[in-house]
């Protein structure tokens, strides 16, 4: 129901700016326009699949590719149809167990996939907004000094009481853990899984120079294309703005709108970013630029996962063993 109402919401929200410009502006673009923004998202989920694909051949886990980019088309549905994209992590492990990994093989590639992305964006979006200072300065409101302080204060008090107090919180945990036996048995598994999964970690960041760099090409490839295409979609309107500005902004936009628990971050997101830009395009051409826009990073990746869904359902054997 929530992964209807998201995509209901990312639907509606275009026409909310103007329905009948919407329309006769979508009359306008041409065919090899929409082949190629459906691309954008078949070549993102290649991205994603081919730094799978090279953490599960260093952890000794072989699949054939194009199951890992089924399982990796798949797993972009669930993060977007999900609220926060929660459902992703526990779709991509699952399809990986299915596949034959163990749990900490499948949970060690599911969390060093996500670290890459945060490293990329962590260092992507600051270079954006740095390239970007002008156009971004009649964006974003000015901040209150007195509350920015205020916040950062409170978190650094946070991170240094729990710092202080981890010895105290471990120490209690150790003596619940050797006083109730089913506490001790579940801290004995956890602290197995947790050797495994950072041995295995360790494993993938120590390789050679060749894999990493293969991996962070691959980040790239996943990310550029989705993040990159609605600069595209403007350019080829006939609005040039910066791409650093159109990228620091959805960025930004994306992942506020998705904490608002909508999947896809429906309509929240769409109406952020025609208020963003509203200084540089009309309202009707927005209109027309979110429908294209959502077609690239939602329609798209919905039908190639449904497309994949299918293949890998019609094509599963029975499940293979794990190996730990």
């Amino acid at each position: 129901m929530l992964a209807l109402l998201g995509v209901g919401l990312a639907v509606g929200a275009p026409f909310i700016l103007g329905s009948h410009e919407s329309f006769v502006g979508l009359r306008t673009v041409s065919m090899h326009m929409f082949l190629a923004l459906a691309a954008s998202a078949a070549v993102s989920a290649l991205g994603k699949a081919g730094k799978q694909q090279l953490m599960q051949t260093a952890l000794g886990f072989g699949l054939p590719f194009m199951r890992t980019y089924g399982i990796a088309l798949v797993t972009d549905s669930a993060f977007l149809v999900s609220p926060l994209g929660a459902a992703g992590y526990g779709v991509n492990i699952g399809l990986l167990q299915r596949a034959g990994a163990s749990w900490a093989t499948a949970t060690t590639v599911v969390g060093a996939d996500q670290a890459l992305d945060l490293a990329f964006l962590t260092v992507a979006v600051p270079i954006a907004i740095a390239f970007a200072i002008g156009p971004l300065a009649q964006v974003v409101p000015r901040a209150n000094v007195s509350m920015v302080v205020g916040m950062l204060a409170g978190a650094a008090i946070l991170i240094g009481t729990l710092c202080a107090c981890r010895r105290q919180v471990a120490s209690a945990l150790d003596a619940a853990c050797g006083r109730i036996q089913w506490l001790g048995t579940q801290r004995a598994r956890w602290d197995k899984f947790r050797q495994s999964v950072r041995q295995q970690f360790g494993l993938l960041m120590t390789g050679p120079l060749h894999r990493f760099a293969g991996l962070l090409l691959f980040t790239t490839l996943q990310w550029l294309p989705r993040y990159g295409v609605l600069w595209f979609i403007l350019l080829e309107l006939g609005y040039r703005l910066p791409l650093g500005f159109v990228l620091a902004v959805q960025a930004v936009v994306l992942h506020a709108a998705l904490w608002t628990g909508i999947p896809a971050g429906g309509a929240a997101g769409d109406l952020a970013l025609a208020a963003a830009f509203a200084n540089w395009v009309p309202q009707d051409t927005m209109a027309t630029t979110l429908v294209l826009w959502r077609f690239a990073t939602l329609y798209s990746p919905l039908m190639l996962g449904a497309a994949a869904f299918v293949a890998l359902a019609w094509r599963r054997g029975p499940a293979m063993p794990a190996t730990e």
